[in-house]
């Protein structure tokens, strides 16, 4: 009877190599990263979460996937805070990111927060969001616990959205450290000026650099933050004129625009006050920079004639529009409500503007790639059969229009009409796009 019932056992099922069930768990976590989990049943994170209860084996390869990031809001500081400081301390050295938001007319710092910050030890990234005015302003233990993050010996990143700072920046400067690699400052102001000459400090580390509506006289300073190895900038301004900062090196390599075209009643308003019209914010970049690497980002109410011509003066204000390698270019048309608006779809003349200028730029030999997207956003009315038709006529029209850029098989173009769904997503209901063709390899 029992060798009966040895032929009828199950055979068990072989275990996973932990190394599958690792790379498993790093693509689950790398979506996770990528989405905000709250209100999503559905969102990676709650998977992560699940398979960590597999068993030890798992758990041990989930936790620093589960606490790699610490998002604190008014909503739950000290909630958050306290758990991790007094009942779970040891998940510290797995943070390596924290998004901080704080509002100072809901929430209270507490003494031990310096204690709680400081243990992280391996903090890469750091974002401190709108709320946080100054570290002046903040109440002294958040102050002194954003002071220890910052002193993490692994930071390396650093974001600043809606700070203030001195008219000498002096107290920027002396909240970044020498290992940052990245930094973004994004809304900032000036709060109070200074006698004092502004200073100069060198970063070897730096190699990111994103200016987003920066409202500070840092800008203009010939010295401020020495940077020989910074590769890539981005930078946005809506309607203000704007130079290229004296101390961005001139051997940046890779440069992106966020601009805003001016309306044309905007310029009406402007020059009825007898105002100058600013040069739809086109930069002044110096005399020296050389990118090889240049992604244009740009939106308005205007015509597309205006928004191509805003495209070609962009680039030709470079000192070198010859070295560019690499161009991306981004449009985003916010001038229809839906899409039986008059003058929805570029024209061949528009378009052809826009080709002879690019296959222009192409010929002076550096360019090897072109990347060009048309994007507007409507309220659809049309009917399926409608947009299978505008889909063909646009289609046939980039094909004709950017003939000489297709045969050198430098384009790749997408034109997208999209709208909003039911869910307040936005949904293509139209696309058409130019491919390059694969080169073949031998």
């Amino acid at each position: 009877m029992a060798e009966a019932e040895r032929k009828h056992v199950c055979p068990q099922p072989e275990k996973l190599p932990v190394e599958l069930i690792a790379e498993i768990i790093a693509i689950v976590a790398d979506g996770a990263q990528k989405c905000n989990p709250q209100n999503d049943e559905n969102h990676p994170f709650w998977t992560l979460t699940a398979s960590s209860l597999v068993s030890r084996t798992w758990t041990t390869i989930c936790r620093p996937h589960i606490f790699h990031t610490l998002s604190i809001s008014t909503e739950n500081t000290t909630a958050r805070l306290s758990f991790l400081h007094f009942d779970a301390p040891h998940l510290s050295e797995y943070i390596r990111t924290v998004h901080l938001w704080w509002n100072d007319d809901s929430c209270t710092a507490l003494a031990w927060f310096p204690e709680c910050f400081a243990r992280l030890k391996n903090l890469r990234a750091l974002h401190l969001e709108n709320g946080i005015s100054s570290l002046s302003m903040a109440p002294a233990p958040l102050s002194a616990g954003i002071v220890s993050m910052l002193a993490a010996p692994r930071l390396c990143k650093l974001a600043l959205n809606g700070w203030g700072f001195a008219s000498d920046a002096s107290d920027l400067l002396s909240m970044l450290p020498a290992t940052l690699e990245e930094l973004k400052l994004e809304d900032i102001m000036e709060t109070h000026v200074t006698e004092k000459a502004p200073p100069t400090v060198r970063f070897d580390a730096l190699r990111t650099l994103e200016l987003l509506d920066v409202f500070h006289p840092m800008l203009e300073f010939k010295s401020f933050i020495d940077c020989p190895n910074l590769e890539c900038l981005t930078a946005r301004y809506h309607y203000e004129p704007w130079n290229l900062p004296p101390w961005i090196p001139d051997e940046l390599s890779e440069l992106e625009l966020y601009g805003m075209s001016l309306p044309s009643h905007r310029i009406e308003l402007i020059q009825s006050a007898g105002l100058a019209v600013p040069e739809c914010n086109i930069p002044d970049f110096g005399g020296a920079i050389r990118p090889s690497v240049l992604t244009v980002n740009l939106s308005g109410d205007v015509s597309y004639l205006e928004l191509f011509a805003w495209i070609k003066n962009c680039i030709d204000s470079l000192p070198f529009p010859g070295t560019i390698q690499s161009l991306t270019i981004n449009v985003t048309n916010n001038h229809f409500l839906d899409d039986h608006s008059e003058g929805l779809y570029p024209t061949p003349l528009e378009y052809e503007e826009l080709s002879h200028f690019l296959y222009k730029l192409y010929e002076q030999g550096g360019l090897e790639g072109i990347t060009l997207s048309i994007t507007i956003d409507v309220n659809s009315r049309a009917s399926d059969a409608e947009l299978y038709m505008d889909e063909a006529r646009e289609l046939a029209k980039l094909e004709t229009s950017f003939a000489p850029l297709v045969e050198e098989n430098v384009l790749d173009m997408e034109f997208l009409l999209q709208r909003s769904n039911n869910d307040g997503m936005l949904e293509p209901i139209m696309r058409c796009s130019i491919e390059r063709a694969e080169m073949e390899t031998e």
